[in-house]
């Protein structure tokens, strides 16, 4: 059977189906059956048309890396803006990542952030500040050496 003779031959069950519904015939056994193979069909080509490859926009690609340098959702936010799967959107954010396009998932260290380390840094533990700005310990740790920030001394250099 060819896909336009078999197309027709879902769309003319499918209506008969649908009237029966309208009308409140009594719906058969093959009534099921019938609208059972029609979903089944249905759901075979939509999976068809939802895992067709598609290739990466520029437009998309600018988005990620944006959405992975300033932005604070779940990645699963991105993959339904985008209209892909998650695991496409991770595989390709490593590659941006690899090619040097996006080099990080967190944002930027803001100056308030950096204000905040060189003030607390000594008075606070590393845990309370890294809840506080929501950062992990050891990226405190880092901020906190590359700021020049000492437990011991009470501040920055």
């Amino acid at each position: 059977m060819t896909q336009t003779k078999m197309r027709n031959t879902i769309d003319e069950t499918y209506k008969k189906l649908r009237n029966k519904l309208k009308t409140d015939e009594e719906i058969t056994e093959s009534d099921l059956l019938e609208s059972l193979k029609l979903y089944e069909i249905t759901n075979k080509e939509l999976k068809k048309a939802k895992n067709k490859y598609r290739k990466w926009t520029e437009d998309e690609d600018a988005y990620l890396a944006y959405f992975a340098c300033c932005n604070d959702a779940k990645i699963q936010d991105a993959a339904d803006y985008l209209e892909r799967t998650l695991y496409s959107v991770e595989n390709r954010l490593e590659y941006l990542r690899k090619t040097g396009e996006v080099s990080y998932m967190r944002p930027r260290w803001t100056q308030k952030e950096d204000k905040f380390i060189r003030e607390h840094y000594s008075s606070l533990s590393l845990k309370d500040i890294a809840k506080r700005l929501n950062r992990s310990y050891s990226a405190i740790k880092r901020r906190a050496w590359a700021l020049g920030v000492k437990k011991r001394d009470g501040g920055a250099k």
